[in-house]
C-alpha cells in the first residue's frame, strides 16, 4: 500500500546573506521520518518499507538517500540498525523488519549524523513511502510463501520529527535545541489498515536431481549464514525475493549467479 510522503532535511531554515541578524535566526534543522506500526495479528509478520525519492537531473549527492540516511527500528528497547538497500543511481530504497504478534514498533529513516556539524548543509530529499507484506522464500520447497492467507490488520502513524540546532553546535553543546513534529496524511485516510499479503509463487527452476537441489540449498544457507545479525538475515530473505522477481531464474546456474553476484547479505 502507498503509505505517505516523506522529507528528510539537514539544512538552514533560511539562506545566509552575511547579515548577523539573518545568521542568528537561520538555524540548521535536522528532520527525519518516523513510522509507528502495530501488528494487530496473532502471528509475527515481516514488513517491507520502500522509499521512492525524487532525484534532480543531473544527480546531486545531497538529494539522495545513498550514504546519507540510516534506517533504524525498535520495539521496546535499544535502537537496532537496519540495512537500507539502494545505491547512487537508485530512486528506490528499501528496508524490512519483523514485528512480533500484538507488538508495536517504531521505524525511523534519519539523516546520517556526519552532516549535522556542516555549517551550511544542503541535504534535502523527499518522496513517498510504500508498505508491503512480502512473500518469503522457503528453501525446502523452493517457493515463495505468503505470510498470511488473508489481509492483516495494522495501525499506522507516520510523522516527521525535527530538531533545530543552535548556531554554535557542535563547538558548544549549550544553546537552544528546539524540536518540531507533525503527523503525515496516510494515503488511505485512516490509521487502521488491512494490508493484503503478496502472493506466493514457485521458483522457476525445472526439476533437478536431488543432489543438485541439496547443493543449491547448501549454497543458499551458507550465504545467508554470513548475515551480521538476525535482523540482517530477515532482511536478506526479503531482498532475495526482490531479486528473484527481477531476474530470470530457470536453471541451477541462474540461481547460483543471483546468490553469488547480486544478492547482498548485510
Amino acid at each position: 500500500m502507498e503509505l505517505s510522503t516523506f522529507e528528510l532535511l539537514v539544512k538552514r531554515i533560511a539562506p545566509l546573506n552575511g547579515q548577523p541578524a539573518v545568521t542568528a535566526v537561520a538555524r540548521r534543522v535536522v528532520q527525519g521520518y518516523f513510522l509507528t506500526l502495530s501488528n494487530l495479528e496473532s502471528i509475527d509478520l515481516t514488513f517491507q518499507l520502500e522509499f521512492f525519492i525524487s532525484r534532480p537531473n543531473p544527480p546531486d549527492p545531497d538529494r539522495t538517500l545513498d550514504g546519507r540516511a540510516d534506517a533504524i527500528y525498535d520495539i521496546a528497547g535499544a535502537n537496532v540498525p537496519l540495512f537500507l538497500y539502494g545505491n547512487s543511481t537508485s530512486i528506490r530504497f528499501a528496508t524490512s523488519f519483523r514485528v512480533p504478534a500484538k507488538q508495536t514498533i517504531s521505524v525511523q529513516l534519519l539523516p546520517k549524523p556526519f552532516m549535522f556539524s556542516d555549517l551550511n548543509p544542503d541535504f534535502e530529499v523527499r518522496g513517498y513511502v510504500s508498505l508491503s507484506l512480502p512473500a518469503l522464500f522457503d528453501i525446502d520447497s523452493f517457493s515463495f510463501k505468503p505470510q498470511s492467507n488473508q489481509p492483516v490488520q495494522v495501525l499506522l502513524n507516520p510523522e516527521m520529527r525535527g530538531t533545530f540546532l543552535p548556531n554554535n553546535y557542535p563547538a558548544a553543546l549549550g544553546g537552544d535545541f528546539d524540536q518540531i513534529n507533525y503527523p503525515l496524511a496516510i494515503a488511505t485516510g485512516k490509521s487502521l489498515n488491512a494490508i493484503t499479503p503478496d502472493s506466493g509463487f514457485l521458483l522457476g527452476i525445472p526439476s533437478v536431481s536431488p543432489a543438485v537441489r541439496e547443493t543449491l540449498k547448501m549454497q543458499f544457507n551458507d550465504r545467508l549464514a554470513t548475515a551480521s545479525s538476525p535482523e540482517a538475515r530477515s532482511q536478506a530473505i526479503v531482498e532475495f525475493g526482490d531479486l528473484v522477481r527481477n531476474s530470470s531464474i530457470t536453471t541451477a546456474q541462474n540461481f547460483n549467479d543471483v546468490i553469488n553476484n547480486q544478492w547482498k547479505v548485510p
